[in-house]
């Protein structure tokens, strides 16, 4: 696990966002599920072949590279900015605005409306709601 990155005098870190490993497996879940009716209709289209095994290998492949990145995700809350653990970071003055949809928080930021997505948060509304309280000074 890698340990925080370094913060400015005066700065602390008020979230740690880790990717839920259980959120990302019933993610899984669900996309194997959705995959299932393709296998299906290809066996029928195809049904001596090996062609109904390509939906289901491509969807196996996406979710193994999605899992090997998973840690890319992860990114710290502070009283200043949102780090990301790539190094970048967000400062909390250009954050517009910040909410959850499932599993993911959404961050609205800078003037074109960028959004940065957070995705396998164990609860995002939780998180969202911080990174408000944090941008409005309510920390």
């Amino acid at each position: 696990m890698k340990p925080a990155p370094p913060l400015r005098e005066g700065e602390k870190i008020l979230r740690d966002h880790i990717p839920s490993l259980g959120v990302f497996k019933r993610s899984a879940l669900v996309l194997i599920a959705l995959t299932l009716p393709a296998v299906a209709v290809v066996s029928v289209v195809f049904p001596d072949s090996y062609w109904p095994a390509v939906p289901l290998f491509v969807t196996c492949l996406l979710l193994m590279q999605e899992r090997v990145t998973l840690g890319k995700h992860r990114a710290w809350l502070t009283n200043r900015r949102i780090i990301l653990q790539g190094g970048d970071e967000v400062p909390l003055g250009d954050i517009l605005a910040a909410g959850a949809r499932r599993s993911t928080v959404r961050v609205t930021y800078g003037g074109k409306g960028i959004v940065l997505k957070l995705p396998y948060s164990d609860n995002a509304t939780d998180f969202a709601q911080a990174i408000e309280a944090a941008r409005q000074g309510a920390v």
